[in-house]
């Protein structure tokens, strides 16, 4: 249950200007994550949240990271720079950054994605009119790539019937930083044909200034650049919107979004931030996307045709970055590359009746493909090497439900059949290497909602997910098992089985909002990193694991009028299971019994909103959270733990009329972390201290 959104969540073109807080209390949330049309988010019978582009922007969310901090259970698992995150969902993280997505990203109605890559699209939230997150498997609506969960994110529409016009400008200082951040975003709508035919526009350029400084050697004496780490993000996007009769609609749009840093997010130390052992390195991190897609939407009668195609391109791009490792190696330079295109297609049709009956069925189709590459180079060894990843999937799924004694009682079952032919075409230092494989998959979903009363909902929902196999090379798979590992050269899929029992509701005349969930988990067969005793990187399945946890979602509009308060919180056990003695031989951390690597024990946010209207028709609207992130057991045994760390921020905005003014601060405790590792000399931490400012034009 989502409880920090304060309006309607699927307007399009209403007022952005915020409500009075009795139109606060009364708002309803609608969600269309079901795929069986709109649905009130308090009557969604599994673990669910939704967030209006409003509530981000009075939040300070921006971009994924800070999305992250609102949901319960959910944790950044590994960072290299601006444009390479990728996150985890109740310890999905646990096998690492490897293989296919564990968490699915969706661009309104296709999925952001390609084989053997996890990383999360580089979004920046302006023209977002809602997101929708879910958690726990999606095995059935949403395939494969959503084991863990799926994050939904919904575009604005076009106004159909007026001009209007949105637009914001921030500028900020960040300590350790010489220059200022700035930020500026816009947005047209134009009604081409009035109630007909709609096109939207926007745009942003996103300027965050360095903070870092780059040592050629140690960090002795004066650095070699200073402020070195700032990022462009840029994005634009075109929404064209035909309805030519109420029951049929197309949706054409097309979106492109980069980010170019100098150096990366990670370093040798955080506090002071430096990067230590560069030589004479520029290091970078750019990526690029151009994502088009086509959703058609036909109401005859009864049921709800969709046809929905994407065509998703990365463009080359990567990170590279200089490595000290001391004699005989010295330093050198490591680059990671790589590009991607997928093709998807879905049509379906879905009852939308108020029933009993409901149905939604239908046909997913996807060809894709990624290539990564990399080149290490130092003065005395030289590796590079590339691997071709396709895959052409397809799968049918269905789930059915019906409404039991008027609606009190809807049991649900659906089911998902999936075929992957994969196949990988590798070269490393000139010697080439090919593996194909052939996999089928079902997935599950068995729901059980009940409705006691109009204001409360009870479920059980319990479901599977999976992922297909890593491919690596014949000398990889007998590398790991001269090692004593089982492997081959198609790894099996991990699977996850997810039991969930959950409450939602609201009291005091619907002034308090509650929802809680406990769930447990169990992967089965994680695939996972081996580093070999040859110092061949490989791939193996390490084993099960485990996790059970319970989720809680408050917001409370407070008898002080104009002020409420919203809270998630999340508690969880995780341990593996049935690990390979060889692969826990290797590494003991990863052996029976041991926490689930990039699993954090809990998590924690509290907001504080605060709404009043002032004299002249001004408005005040004010936020300040705190987040509070528990120890999680890092993947790299060169830095065991990541500790405990808390952030602190806040915003008060005036609002009159279309216009608005708001001061913001980011992380004012400037806490420097780190948050995630890839070793020692790669930690990440949050932005240091952020303050500034920021105007903003509201839609009439």
């Amino acid at each position: 249950m989502a409880v920090l959104a304060v309006a309607p969540a699927d307007a399009q073109g209403e007022e952005a200007s915020a409500p009075d807080d009795s139109v606060r209390r009364e708002a309803t949330i609608v969600v269309t994550a079901t795929k069986t049309g709109a649905q009130a988010l308090e009557d969604v019978p599994f673990a669910i949240q939704a967030f209006s582009g409003e509530s981000l922007t009075n939040r300070n969310i921006r971009e994924g990271a800070d999305l992250i901090e609102l949901i319960p259970g959910a944790s950044q698992v590994q960072q290299i720079g601006a444009g390479y995150r990728i996150f985890a969902f109740r310890g999905t993280g646990a096998g690492g950054p490897v293989g296919d997505g564990m968490v699915g990203y969706y661009l309104d109605d296709t999925p952001f994605g390609v084989p053997n890559n996890q990383t999360a699209p580089p979004l920046q939230y302006f023209d977002i009119e809602r997101v929708e997150v879910l958690r726990g498997p999606q095995g059935t609506l949403y395939g494969q790539g959503s084991m863990g969960g799926a994050i939904i994110y919904r575009t604005k529409n076009p106004d159909m019937r007026e001009f209007t016009t949105e637009g914001e400008a921030a500028v900020s200082s960040t300590a350790d930083a010489s220059d200022p951040n700035y930020r500026v975003s816009a947005a047209v709508s134009v009604p081409l044909i009035k109630d007909k035919l709609g096109l939207r526009l926007s745009g942003g350029y996103d300027y965050q200034a360095g903070y870092v400084d780059v040592y050629s050697d140690g960090p002795v004496g004066k650095p070699r650049l200073t402020d070195a780490n700032d990022i462009t993000a840029k994005n634009l996007q075109a929404v064209l919107l035909w309805q030519p009769t109420d029951d049929l609609s197309v949706r054409l749009r097309a979106w492109e979004f980069s980010t170019d840093q100098d150096f990366l997010s990670v370093f040798a130390s955080v506090d002071p931030p430096y990067a230590a052992n560069q030589g004479d390195v520029n290091g970078y991190d750019k990526r690029k996307a151009r994502f088009y897609s086509n959703t058609i939407n036909y109401d005859f009668g009864n049921f709800t045709l969709t046809n929905a195609t994407s065509y998703q391109e990365s463009l080359p791009g990567g990170f590279s970055t200089g490595l000290g490792l001391g004699p005989p190696l010295g330093t050198g330079v490591l680059k990671n590359g790589g590009d991607s295109d997928s093709f998807v297609n879905e049509f379906r049709l879905a009852t939308n009746t108020d029933g009993p009956f409901h149905w939604v069925g239908g046909l997913y189709y996807q060809k894709a493909e990624g290539l990564y590459t990399f080149n290490l180079d130092f003065p005395s060894l030289s590796l590079d090497g590339t691997t071709l990843t396709k895959t052409e999937n397809s799968s049918v799924f269905s789930e059915i439900s019906y409404d039991l004694f008027d609606g009190k009682l809807v049991p649900l079952v659906g089911l998902r059949y999936y075929q992957d032919t994969r196949s990988s075409e590798s070269v490393s230092n000139g010697v080439p290497a090919n593996s194909k494989a052939d996999l089928d998959a079902t997935t599950w979903r068995v729901n059980l909602a009940y409705y006691p009363t109009e204001d409360w909902t009870v479920f059980f929902n319990a479901g599977t997910g999976f992922r297909s196999g890593i491919l690596q090379s014949q000398a990889q798979a007998d590398a790991v098992i001269a090692d004593g590992v089982p492997t081959d050269i198609s790894l099996r899929p991990d699977e996850l089985r997810n039991i969930e029992v959950g409450v939602k509701g609201s009291l005091l005349n619907g002034a308090l909002n509650v929802a809680a969930s406990v769930y447990d988990v169990k992967f089965t067969d994680l695939q996972a990193a081996f580093n070999t005793s040859i110092g061949l990187a490989a791939f193996a399945n390490q084993g099960d694991g485990k996790t059970q946890g319970l989720d809680v979602e408050v917001r409370w509009e407070t008898p002080v009028e104009g002020l409420s308060l919203a809270a998630i919180a999340n508690v969880n056990k995780s341990e593996f299971t049935n690990i390979v003695p060889e692969f826990a031989a290797a590494d003991p951390r990863a052996g029976n019994g041991q926490t689930l690597f990039n699993t954090p024990p809990h998590n924690a946010r509290v907001d504080l909103d605060y709404f009043r209207p002032l004299s002249g028709k001004w408005e005040l609207n004010a936020n300040a959270s705190a987040t509070f992130n528990n120890t999680g057991k890092n993947q790299d045994a060169s830095v065991e733990l990541i500790g405990n760390y808390e952030l602190f921020d806040a915003s008060v905005g005036f609002r009159r009329d279309n216009y608005e003014i708001r001061l913001f601060g980011d992380n004012l405790s400037d806490e420097r972390g780190p948050t995630t590792a890839n070793g020692v000399t790669l930690l990440a931490g949050p932005r240091p201290r952020t303050i500034g400012v920021q105007l903003r034009l509201l839609t009439k």
